[in-house]
């Protein structure tokens, strides 16, 4: 799987990086992405290597036991909103 370094104290958002379309993986009985965005945040002072593109809601708990912010964003959420929160989250942690 591909991989992309999330520096430290680093927001990000992993919009362009989530598996949209499963048209070609049906016969498999793979889901869609139940979120349209997910806002990852490093809160440590270490680089983080983290699974790209996102595919699946296991991801999220696989990146928080990374020790990453890992917040989806639904259709109907503030997506500005969750990013600063997640940001403020990561400016004020102590690691």
């Amino acid at each position: 799987m591909p991989k992309m370094v999330l520096l430290p104290k680093l927001t990000m958002s992993l919009g362009g990086y989530i598996r949209e379309t499963v048209e070609i993986y049906l016969d498999d009985g793979v889901k869609k992405f139940p979120h349209r965005n997910v806002v990852v945040g490093n809160p440590t002072n270490e680089p983080i290597k983290i699974d790209v593109p996102a595919y699946d809601d296991e991801w999220i708990e696989r990146h928080k036991n990374l020790g990453l912010i890992v917040i989806p964003v639904g259709e109907d959420e503030d997506f500005v909103g969750i990013f600063k929160m997640v940001e403020d989250k990561v400016k004020r942690a102590i690691t």
